[in-house]
């Protein structure tokens, strides 16, 4: 059970399918990068498994990019490119950011930790509306052990000086499998949210502290 909003010490936010609907695009980037570099592909529905993992490793599903006569960074930065050729189809969700804005102006300590490495953050992050909100952000470069360990999140506590003894009471918002073990990993409470990439049935198998199907629940469970 989720502590009450009164109670709750922090607030921790994923990004993609979060609070930016990127699910299709994402998925219509890797399978860009798949066949250009590794001359095949896969199911929507196994490429959408994959988000909420770091993009060093979603590019190497098929292998090193280094086998198939690629270079790893050459794909990356073709990735971000094709991403942000087609950021049109990056849908913002403002019933999401409002509570993100709402949290910090209540003195929630509020920050990110985010599959995306520093340079996809930095694109997208300016077209959410909430850098003046955020705290940290703890991104896929900023750790040597990203989603699905809770690094990151336990990074996140600490440089929002959450101390030992209040993170019980800490939440983590996000849409995958990878975002709730992390955030059970790291002994924190997490709320899963069923508009992003991960079934609502993958989700329940996540054993998430809350499932939220709605903006106005999500609103509601956190008192905002």
């Amino acid at each position: 059970m989720l502590p009450n909003p009164h109670e709750i010490t922090c607030l921790l936010w994923d990004v993609d399918g979060t609070m930016v609907d990127t699910t299709d695009l994402i998925v219509s980037s890797l399978d860009y990068i798949y066949r250009k570099y590794y001359r095949q592909t896969t199911s929507q529905d196994v490429i959408r498994s994959l988000i909420g993992t770091p993009l060093r490793k979603q590019i190497r599903f098929f292998g090193e990019p280094e086998e198939f006569g690629a270079c790893t960074e050459t794909v990356i930065q073709d990735f971000i490119r094709f991403y942000e050729q087609n950021r049109d189809r990056e849908r913002v969700l403002p019933e999401v950011t409002r509570l993100v804005n709402a949290g910090y102006s209540l003195g929630i300590p509020t920050g990110l930790v985010t599959s995306k490495n520093r340079e996809e953050l930095s694109n997208t992050l300016p077209r959410l509306g909430i850098a003046q909100s955020v705290g940290v952000a703890i991104t896929a470069d900023d750790v040597t052990h990203p989603k699905p360990a809770p690094e990151g999140i336990l990074s996140a506590l600490e440089k929002l000086q959450i101390p030992k003894d209040h993170r019980a009471a800490s939440v983590y918002i996000g849409d995958t499998v990878h975002d709730m073990q992390a955030g059970r990993d790291a002994g924190i409470n997490t709320v899963a949210v069923t508009w992003g990439a991960a079934t609502v049935e993958m989700l329940h198998s996540a054993s998430p502290t809350a499932l939220c199907q709605s903006y106005e629940e999500l609103a509601s469970l956190l008192g905002l």
